[in-house]
């Protein structure tokens, strides 16, 4: 059976295992067993050799994917699960990996591409993205996850809001209003799965309190939802900023309070959603601090 061959742009990540390129051996490859299928993730050379920061905000042609035996039936979800990977890869290195092309049979007379859009980044990844077999540790555990969450939770919706929230140049508000929207998205598409009745614009309590208002606040949701993957932030101060901005826009706060709670929330959205794919390994914190393991 022919090969399929996808083409992959802002993918900073190190490799796994090595590749001669004619005169010496360079760490340039990562296999991905997804699926039921294996991916072969090859970076550019300039990728490895180079220093990340010479690729940040620039669309960067940078790796390719090649999957053996691919029966022509089964190219379209094949490169589905390529865009999955995208997805998580965007995560693990908060820069958006996206597949621009790619040819089917490998070899044959052109390519098939596609109008993509974003810039590589390297600002505070998730996981250390230059360690290969890291990421092929992370990928290979969350991808079930990611597919069985990916509708639900919206998964992608999430880490295209990251992503966003991420760009340099933005107003520190404005990565809080991001973030703030993303903690709202989790918690409805959480209220939602558990089918939680929603009533008059809230979510209820079932049973109904005998004293005290049944619409859970934003607080109660949110502590319900990160409770279940074992989390207990206090969640106070995140609320009362989050009202501030919400109904203003601006806040009063000096920019370093602001930046260290969008540091902090950062670090609570990235912990729950390694925790919600099933992620088990050490992560980067956002805040700077040593590695933390799940």
């Amino acid at each position: 059976m022919p090969n399929l061959r996808a083409y992959l742009a802002n993918c900073l990540i190190g490799g796994h295992t090595s590749s001669s390129n004619g005169t010496s051996w360079i760490r340039d490859t990562v296999e991905f067993n997804c699926a039921g299928q294996t991916f072969i993730l090859t970076q550019k050379e300039e990728v490895i050799t180079r220093n990340t920061s010479e690729f940040k905000g620039r669309f960067c042609e940078t790796s390719e994917i090649l999957v053996e035996n691919v029966q022509a039936s089964e190219v379209n979800e094949t490169l589905e699960v390529i865009d999955r990977i995208c997805w998580l890869l965007s995560f693990a290195g908060l820069s958006s990996v996206v597949r621009y092309g790619h040819v089917y049979p490998e070899g044959g007379p052109g390519q098939s591409l596609r109008t993509v859009m974003g810039t590589a980044e390297y600002f505070r990844p998730t996981l250390e993205i230059r360690d290969g077999e890291l990421i092929k540790s992370f990928i290979e555990q969350t991808y079930p996850n990611f597919v069985n969450l990916e509708q639900s939770r919206k998964v992608n919706v999430v880490i295209r809001y990251l992503l966003q929230a991420e760009l340099p140049g933005q107003p520190t508000e404005c990565k809080l209003i991001l973030a703030f929207v993303l903690l709202e998205n989790l918690k409805h598409t959480y209220a939602v799965s558990k089918l939680i009745p929603y009533s008059k614009g809230f979510f209820r309590k079932v049973p109904k309190p005998i004293k005290g208002n049944d619409a859970y606040s934003f607080v109660e949701l949110l502590a319900l939802m990160l409770r279940e993957v074992q989390m207990h932030p206090n969640l106070d101060d995140i609320k009362d900023l989050r009202n501030d901005l919400i109904h203003s826009g601006l806040s009063t706060k000096p920019h370093d309070q602001l930046w260290a709670m969008y540091e902090r929330i950062h670090d609570l959205l990235r912990e729950y959603i390694l925790r919600l794919l099933g992620y088990s390994g050490y992560y980067l914190p956002y805040q700077r601090g040593a590695a933390r393991s799940l």
